[in-house]
C-alpha cells in the first residue's frame, strides 16, 4: 500500500502539475500553494521558495512570467476566517 508523504500533492493534481511545469522551466519551487486558471487559458500558480510568496503565468506548458509575491488572493475558509478575515 502506497504511503502518502506529507506536504506532497495528490498524484495528477493541478499542484502536481504545477509543480511539475516549474521545475521543466528551471523554476525553483518548494511548495505549489494553488492554480488559479484565467478565462483566457492562463494559470496563476501562487508557489514558495525559500520562504519567498511568487506567482508564475503559465500558458500553453510554458511558464511566461514570474514575479515576487502573491498576485492572487488567498483563498476564502470553509467556515471561520482566514488571516486577515475578509
Amino acid at each position: 500500500m502506497p504511503i502518502k508523504m506529507t506536504g506532497r500533492y495528490e498524484e495528477g493534481s493541478d499542484q502536481d502539475r504545477a509543480h511539475k511545469l516549474l521545475k521543466e522551466h528551471d523554476i525553483e519551487v518548494d511548495h505549489v500553494y494553488g492554480v488559479d486558471v484565467q478565462p483566457s487559458g492562463m494559470q496563476e500558480i501562487t508557489f514558495t521558495f525559500n520562504g519567498r510568496a511568487q506567482t508564475a503565468f503559465a500558458q500553453n506548458g510554458r511558464v511566461d512570467h514570474v514575479i515576487e509575491g502573491w498576485d492572487v488572493l488567498a483563498p476564502k475558509p470553509v467556515e471561520g476566517t482566514w488571516r486577515g478575515g475578509y
